[in-house]
């Protein structure tokens, strides 16, 4: 967010309760939400608000800060009738000499939400009777400047976020460790160095070390040991295997130092642990059909069957002994990451699963004749198929006991969104609308809000176009169109997801296939497997989308 070239000017303050549903402007009717250049900050007071920014849902927590452009609209709603937001309405111009221009589209970063520390903004805003009014018009002259210049201390507070995210600036040295950290957790088992990973970043080994400890929070040694143990836990649970065995298989070429770290780090030995997890406590939780169901704590033989579950649980540390990966096995980019689960087919298929003995169940795909008998084999979890990316990853982590874990990705993520909205700043303006096309073989099909579609509307800040928007209203994910109405559904940026092989036929030779009568425009071409919607695949994206928008569109 680029603040020093502007001049805001304060329009309207109001606080206020939200109800179950309002439209935003009925708080005030004197405001001219006509005109192009006024911008609105929102502040969340309190938790449990739910804001639909053309239509796309964004959940707000107390402190939550989002600001919306002059071209979008929005509705608020919170089952908490307390629920409470501050809302600021300002004119950006930018400043020219003496002169003060006024901007249709300002430079800000609008559509995701900051999340600020609560008490600052509290001390910011102040308490004072007045602020209570709901109509901003009841100010005088000398509250507005007091307003005015609390409003400017909340933007830089905002501006102060991204600028703690600068370290992401240095990409392609963190990209190189990053790659070590990947090869690391997919290589634990084998016989590695400081030295040989210092190598493959392209540095020499104090400068990787320290630029690993900065990324990680451990040194490579302590980050390597915690990713052998881990693995060792899960094969301590679930395997009767001799610790001889084990060790080995987690890359430790000796029996007694495996003993020796796996105390260190954990607090047991490795049998004391493996007995103690023999006999796991029951929590109480509520699934998406309003079942309580009983499940035990720090469950390690889990199964799960749903593309909605599989890369969160991967994600927040836990592999499943079984998945439903029979479709997504060779598409997800993770494929890698799948090499040791079980296949239990599409559907949660009882006779497959039996045979895994598992200890929790968390199912989004299942036949409903199934689920009398999934509940005979372990507690079974149905997770509610409307939660977005961050309320599911919540849900799931909560449920597995891995909250940290989950906030700290999630936090993570928010970082990168905002690194990634900065080096697009140029690419695309905001207000401009996205389609996602998906290309398998003859047929086609439109992307609603799932799929590439939710990183480009949930946190891209693009909007869908008109025809989109009507099918994410009707709660659609996508749907198949003919040849005839590929042009109905067009927006100013258009992603073209299929197969690398048809890619490249629609690449070299643009005049053959379905995609030919796309109006020209901002095309860009993308490979299917990232039309998942998982955390591994959406925080990866973002490595991936500055790419796509370099090269050069139809």
């Amino acid at each position: 967010m680029n603040l020093a070239s502007l001049y805001i000017r304060l329009q309207h303050y109001d606080r206020f309760q939200v109800d179950q549903m309002m439209p935003a402007i009925s708080h005030n009717e004197e405001i001219n939400y006509n005109e192009t250049n006024l911008c609105t900050l929102l502040i969340a007071h309190s938790h449990g608000i739910r804001l639909y920014v053309d239509k796309i849902a964004i959940d707000l927590q107390q402190g939550s800060c989002i600001l919306i452009s002059p071209v979008q609209s929005y509705t608020v709603e919170s089952s908490n009738t307390e629920a409470q937001l501050v809302r600021f309405t300002f004119e950006t111009f930018k400043v020219k000499g003496m002169t003060l221009n006024p901007i249709a589209h300002p430079p800000l970063l609008c559509g995701y939400p900051y999340s600020l520390l609560f008490s600052q903004v509290k001390r910011v805003l102040g308490n004072e009777a007045w602020m209570r009014n709901p109509f901003c018009s009841s100010l005088s002259a000398s509250e507005m400047a007091m307003m005015q210049s609390r409003l400017q201390f909340i933007l830089s507070m905002m501006t102060q976020l991204d600028q703690q995210a600068a370290h992401f600036q240095n990409e392609e040295k963190i990209k190189m460790i990053q790659n070590t950290v990947q090869y690391m957790e997919q290589h634990y088992d084998e016989d590695l160095t400081v030295e040989q990973l210092a190598n493959m970043a392209g540095m020499v080994r104090w400068q990787y070390s320290q630029q690993f400890k900065i990324l990680t929070g451990k040194k490579p040694t302590d980050y390597l040991a915690h990713l052998r143990i881990n693995q060792a836990k899960e094969l301590l649970c679930n395997s009767a295997e001799p610790l001889r065995k084990i060790s080995r298989q987690i890359g430790f070429k000796d029996e007694s130092y495996f003993s020796r770290c796996f105390h260190k780090l954990t607090g047991n030995t490795p049998r004391e642990y493996a007995n103690i997890h023999l006999h796991n406590q029951q929590k109480t939780v509520i699934d998406s059909l309003g079942r309580e169901i009983h499940v035990p704590k720090d469950a390690t033989r889990i199964v799960t069957a749903g593309t909605d579950t599989l890369g969160e649980l991967l994600v927040l540390g836990i592999s499943p002994i079984g998945a439903a990966i029979s479709i997504m096995k060779n598409q997800v980019i993770y494929h890698n990451k799948l090499r040791n689960i079980h296949n239990i087919g599409y559907w949660a298929d009882p006779d497959k699963i039996t045979e895994l003995q598992p200890e929790l169940l968390l199912v989004s795909n299942y036949r409903a004749q199934d689920l009398q008998e999934l509940d005979a084999i372990a507690p079974t979890v149905v997770l509610n198929s409307k939660f977005r990316l961050f309320e599911r990853l919540r849900y799931i982590a909560k449920l597995v006991e891995r909250s940290k874990e989950a906030e700290k990705w999630i936090t993570t993520y928010e970082d990168k969104v905002r690194l990634v909205r900065r080096q697009l700043a140029d690419a695309y303006d905001v207000g401009e609308t996205a389609t996602v096309y998906l290309k398998l073989g003859e047929k086609l099909y439109i992307m609603g809000q799932s799929g590439l579609a939710a990183t480009l509307y949930e946190s891209l800040g693009f909007r869908p176009s008109a025809k989109v928007k009507h099918l994410i209203e009707k709660g659609q994910a996508w749907i198949e169109i003919q040849q005839h109405q590929i042009n109905h559904y067009v927006g100013d940026h258009n992603f073209i997801l299929a197969s690398s092989q048809e890619l490249q036929t629609t690449i070299h030779c643009p005049q053959i296939g379905t995609i030919a009568t796309l109006t020209p425009g901002k095309n860009h071409f993308m490979d299917a497997t990232w039309n998942y919607d998982d955390p591994i695949t959406r925080g990866r994206l973002l490595e991936v989308l500055p790419y796509v928008f370099k090269k050069k569109t139809m």
